[in-house]
C-alpha cells in the first residue's frame, strides 16, 4: 500500500524496531564468528547480505499453489519474494517447488488459513476450475468457489492484505461487443461462471475501504510448463487436439466450429500475477479490474486445421470431423479482448502465442 506522510503506527514502529533487533543479533553473531576464524571477511558479508535480503523480502500467499497455473505462479515469484504456497491437493500436480513444500490445508478453513496467511500479499487461485469441472458436483463448485473465496477475502479484510485473485470469460454469458474490455456486463450461462461471478461479487463488497484487491479477467490459458523436470498441464481445446493428432486419431469439432477463442499462454498468465504483485504493493484501498489476455483470437475450426496441419507435417495421419455441441458455452466468431489496462498499468504484455506452443508440442517425441 502506498505509504502516507503520516506519525508511524505503533504496530509499525515495533515491527521496524524488531526487524532491526534481529538483523543487530545476525550481524553480532557473524562478527563473533568472524573473529574466532570460524568465517573468512567475504563469507561473513556475504553472508549478512543474505539475511538482509532475506528479512526484507516480502511474504506471498498463494493458494491453489499445486495446481496448473499456481504452481507456475510460485516459480515466477519464488526468486524474489517468499513465498507460502497452500493447496488441498484436490486438483493439485505438484508436491514442492524447487525444494519448497507446498503446504496442505483447506481454504474453507478459516482459523487454519489465517495462521498461514500472515502475508503481505494474497494471490488467491483455488478453485474448481472450468465448466466441465464444476458440473458433476455444483454443491462442491459452490463451496469452493464462493464461501472459499469470501473466507480468503474476510482474512485479507480483517488484516488489510492485498488481495490478487482471476476471474474468468466465463462470466460474460454472450457478449455484446468486442474487443471486450473491463466495463463488459456479466450475465453468466453456466454454473461455473455463476460462481465465478458470485465470488468476485462478494470481494467487490469485502474489499471495500479495507484492502486493495486486484481482479485479474483471465481468458483461455494454455499451454504446458516445467518444474523439476516435471511437465505441469491441464487439459483444454488445445491439448486435446495435440493429443489426439499424435494418436493418429480424428480430430473433433464441436458444431458450429466458428466459436471463437483468447487464448493466454500459462507462462504469461502467470507474469501477470508477478506485475500485479508489484503494483498492489503501492496501492490504497481500492477495487480493480483488468483483462489479462493473449494477443490471439481464433476459432475452434482455425485452430483445429493448425493442428492438422503441424500434425501432417511431421508425419502424423489426422482428419477434422463436426459433432453436436454438447455444452451450454458461448458461440460467437470472434473473442477480442482490450488488454490496454493491463499494459499500462501492470506493464503486461503476452509473449507466447498458440502455433508457438504447437510447433514445440511436435517437437516432443511420443
Amino acid at each position: 500500500m502506498k505509504k502516507k506522510n503520516s506519525n508511524v503506527p505503533l504496530e509499525d514502529l515495533k515491527c521496524w524496531k524488531r526487524h532491526n533487533f534481529e538483523m543487530f543479533l545476525a550481524h553480532l553473531i557473524l562478527c563473533r564468528r568472524l573473529r574466532a576464524g570460524q568465517i573468512s571477511c567475504e563469507t561473513n558479508h556475504n553472508l549478512y547480505n543474505l539475511a538482509l535480503k532475506t528479512r526484507s523480502m516480502e511474504r506471498i500467499g498463494v493458494t491453489g499453489a499445486a495446481g496448473y497455473i499456481g504452481s507456475r505462479v510460485c516459480y515466477e515469484l519464488k526468486d524474489t519474494y517468499d513465498i507460502v504456497p497452500v493447496d488441498n491437493f484436490y486438483g493439485g500436480q505438484v508436491k514442492e517447488i524447487d525444494g519448497i513444500k507446498i503446504i496442505n490445508a483447506d481454504i474453507q478453513n478459516l482459523k487454519t488459513m489465517e495462521k498461514l496467511l500472515n502475508v503481505d500479499v494474497v494471490i488467491h487461485l483455488a478453485a474448481i476450475s472450468g465448466v466441465d469441472e464444476c458440473t458433476p458436483d455444483p454443491h462442491l463448485a459452490y463451496h469452493v468457489n464462493v464461501m472459499g473465496t469470501e473466507t480468503i477475502g474476510l482474512i485479507c479484510r480483517k488484516n488489510s492484505i492485498p488481495l490478487i485473485f482471476p476471474s474468468s470469460v466465463a462470466v460474460l454469458g454472450n457478449p455484446t461487443y468486442f474487443p471486450i474490455d473491463e466495463n463488459h456486463p456479466r450475465t453468466p450461462v453456466n454454473w461455473y461462471g455463476k460462481t465465478k461471478k458470485a465470488a468476485c461479487d462478494a470481494l467487490r463488497v469485502i474489499s471495500e475501504g479495507s484492502f486493495p484487491a486486484y481482479e485479474f479477467f483471465m481468458s483461455n490459458v494454455f499451454g504446458v510448463h516445467s518444474l523439476s523436470n516435471t511437465v505441469v498441464s491441464r487439459p483444454n481445446v488445445i491439448s486435446i487436439f495435440l493429443d489426439t493428432a499424435k494418436r493418429n486419431e480424428k480430430l473433433t469439432v464441436y458444431r458450429p466450429g466458428t466459436q471463437a477463442r483468447n487464448f493466454l499462454h500459462v507462462k504469461d498468465a502467470a507474469r501477470s500475477y508477478v506485475l500485479g504483485v508489484k503494483s498492489i504493493l503501492e496501492e490504497d484501498p481500492e477495487y480493480k479490474e483488468f483483462c489479462i489476455a493473449g494477443k490471439e483470437s481464433m476459432t475452434i475450426i482455425e485452430l483445429a486445421k493448425i493442428v492438422s496441419k503441424k500434425a501432417e507435417e511431421r508425419g502424423y495421419n489426422t482428419e477434422i470431423i463436426y459433432t453436436k455441441n454438447p455444452r451450454n458455452e458461448t458461440l460467437v466468431d470472434r473473442f477480442d479482448m482490450n488488454i490496454s489496462k493491463a499494459e499500462a498499468e501492470l506493464s503486461f504484455t503476452p509473449y507466447l502465442t498458440v502455433v508457438h506452443e504447437i510447433e514445440e508440442s511436435f517437437k516432443i517425441k511420443q
